[in-house]
């Protein structure tokens, strides 16, 4: 067992957590491209990635996530994520999240812990698509 950083507020306090841990400089979100295709832990095509955000797990809150001047596109810095409880928001902000552009129904979003791996193309994630937020 590896010995960890007891001051880290990384919540993945487990061994595999130092390699895999969701941080801004690592961890499997630091892979994900917008259309990559999702898959979830049983093996289900859930859809494919829309939007990415890395978060900043060591932040205590939500605050000072999102850039309010406009992309080099002109778009805004800001992401809606009104329709989700305000618990759920702050979580995804904090540790980041992704997108997902599911066809024929509402998307859904999956935080930076709930990624497995990505290889290729395609993200895996370590749920099945029914607990997507």
């Amino acid at each position: 067992m590896t010995e960890r950083d007891p001051l880290s507020m990384q919540t993945d306090n487990t061994p595999e957590g130092e390699e895999y841990g969701d941080t801004v400089e690592g961890g499997p979100i630091s892979l994900v491209q917008i259309g990559d295709r999702v898959v979830d832990s049983t093996g289900k095509d859930v859809g494919k990635v829309k939007f990415v955000k890395m978060g900043d797990p060591n932040a205590a809150t939500a605050q000072g996530q999102w850039v309010e001047s406009p992309t080099i596109l002109g778009f805004g810095g800001n992401y809606d994520l009104s329709q989700l409880p305000e618990q759920a928001q702050g979580q995804l902000l904090r540790v980041g999240f992704i997108h997902i552009d599911i066809s024929m129904a509402p998307d859904r979003y999956a935080g930076a812990g709930q990624i497995a791996r990505v290889a290729g193309n395609t993200v895996y994630l370590n749920i099945p698509e029914a607990s997507l937020i």
